[in-house]
């Protein structure tokens, strides 16, 4: 090809990627309403279906006035439901009839919130219309909670209250969004929770929502009285997009001449993370970063957020360790330095019910430790260590429930990075160690605040924070402050007898000491848990 036709090639290029990405949006365009005709279809099969299998006995149910019958039922309908998992239309039938019966009772409250979560995950567009009955739910049992169980119960409630407060404020309904959060705030503060910092900040991010969405309404009527004014449809849709974060109201407002990139991305950023695949994160993710370079301050979190969750998506689709992989990492990396900067801070992960996930099988025990009812029992003979099948890789919190019956010696293994100290709990003195090479009687995080007795439980909770070879280890005892210690990671390290069969998990060891883990949860504050066989 020469010269002069070269260039005519080139100066038509734009025309055809224009042409391309209009065939791209009507494509679109009719898929949806197809895809929306048979949704519609299935769902009126599977009502049908479930009224086929189950209406005598919902009708036997709804006549009696005694909500055992309705339980079992519930119970039922819930296992039907399980059993579904290939026909989404059905079990979402059958989650929702299920929710409808166990949700009256309080005895109920775990099936319906088991049916809810069951939706959520395998039917998230019909999970909307229950959200704040599954919430009532969550408050009730908040209410009824006592002792360590309404810690559990509110963390529970927290999410839920900020998940409704989200998909608030992704409508424009920012004053109930901002009731929701206010509520959250209260029971993060009750529990003392760590997500309350996080909530408090999602509180000042909302009104920054309200600040930018006061021109929605004037955009809004604007594309309605003209659908062909192309400034006020894009500034609606990247005002929808990227300054309240709310793709899936973008996408409303596509039509077949928009920018090629917004026709192209947009769709695919209305669907849940999850749903998208391996290939298309990374696009999204390098999307996003885009648009947070280009953004208001106010609105690049957002964005980074967005792409965060697409590298990070990717990365666990993708387990080649090849240049893409690399190239995600490093990119996560960039996105993480770039929120870290702008005071961004992760929510809470939730609970992690260690003890629960701990069989025999999975317990990597040297000496007298083995798994029982009672928990992770030693038998307090010579040194045992154990390590539990969790591998906390960032920051995180662990709390541990344990009781000393005989002896004086047990300690708790934190992962700190890459290194391995013990918290080391005494009948006369506490602390950590190796810390410079010292062991807990020697550094400077001996206390002798409050002896451990036996015979008597207790709970330990630990925070772990990392700044690069900075870190922060801040242990408390039944609730109050105990140690507090910030150093270099290189300071510390594995006492001389300290190594354990598990490397980097969450561990127990004692010495001539009968010991009872009775509980043992963890919570990632950022970074990755990773469960052991």
């Amino acid at each position: 090809m020469d010269r002069k036709a070269w260039g005519k090639t080139m100066r038509q290029w734009p025309q055809v990627l224009s042409v391309l990405g209009i065939l791209s949006i009507l494509a679109t365009s009719v898929a949806a309403a197809e895809a929306d005709a048979a949704a519609k279809e299935e769902a009126e099969k599977a009502a049908q279906a479930v009224q086929s299998l189950y209406g005598e006995e919902l009708k036997r149910v709804a006549a009696t006035r005694d909500l055992t019958d309705d339980l079992a039922l519930a119970a039922k309908l819930l296992g039907a439901a399980r059993a579904a998992d290939a026909q989404p239309a059905l079990l979402a039938v059958l989650c929702e009839k299920c929710f409808d019966l166990a949700a009256e009772d309080p005895k109920g409250c775990e099936t319906a919130l088991a049916a809810a979560d069951l939706l959520a995950r395998r039917v998230p567009e019909r999970a909307e219309a229950i959200q704040e009955r599954v919430l009532s739910v969550r408050q009730r049992q908040y209410d009824a909670a006592r002792g360590d169980a309404r810690s559990v119960a509110g963390e529970a409630l927290i999410k839920c209250l900020t998940d409704v407060a989200a998909a608030r404020t992704a409508v424009g309904a920012f004053e109930e969004a901002a009731k929701f959060y206010r509520q959250a705030l209260v029971v993060a503060r009750a529990i003392r929770s760590a997500s309350a910092e996080w909530v408090a900040s999602q509180m000042k991010r909302l009104g920054e929502h309200q600040r930018l969405a006061a021109n929605l309404p004037r955009l809004v009527a604007s594309v309605k009285a003209n659908p062909d004014n192309r400034e006020a449809r894009n500034q609606l849709i990247r005002l929808l997009l990227v300054d309240l974060d709310a793709p899936a109201e973008a996408a409303k407002y596509l039509d077949d001449k928009c920018e090629p990139a917004l026709g192209k991305y947009v769709p695919a950023a209305a669907k849940p993370v999850e749903e998208a695949p391996e290939l298309a994160c990374v696009e999204l993710a390098d999307w996003y970063r885009q648009l947070a370079a280009a953004a208001i301050p106010a609105s690049k979190v957002a964005m980074l957020v967005r792409a965060r969750k697409y590298c990070e998506r990717f990365l666990d689709l993708h387990s080649a360790a090849d240049m893409d992989r690399t190239k995600v990492e490093l990119a996560l990396k960039k996105v993480d330095e770039d929120l870290k900067a702008l005071g961004w801070a992760p929510p809470p992960g939730p609970w992690i019910d260690v003890l629960k996930i701990t069989t025999a099988d999975n317990l990597r025990a040297w000496g007298d430790f083995r798994r029982t009812e009672a928990g992770v029992v030693s038998g307090g003979q010579g040194l045992c260590r154990v390590s539990l099948p969790i591998n906390p890789v960032g920051n995180y919190e662990l709390e541990v429930k344990l009781t000393r019956g005989t002896g004086s010696n047990v300690g708790i293994i934190i992962p700190v990075g890459d290194t391995m100290p013990a918290l080391f709990l005494g009948d006369k003195h506490s602390g950590i160690q190796l810390v410079r090479g010292k062991g807990a009687d020697e550094n400077e995080t001996k206390t002798s605040a409050a002896a451990i007795k036996n015979g008597q439980p207790f709970t330990v909770g630990v925070k772990v924070l990392l700044d690069g070879d900075k870190a922060t280890i801040t242990v408390t005892l039944d609730g109050k402050p105990y140690i507090n210690w910030t150093g270099p990671q290189s300071a510390l390290s594995t006492e001389k007898w300290g190594e354990m069969p598990g490397k980097g998990a969450v561990g127990l060891k004692s010495y001539m000491s009968n010991v009872v883990c009775s509980g043992a949860r963890v919570r990632m504050l950022s970074g990755k848990a990773i469960t052991l066989n």
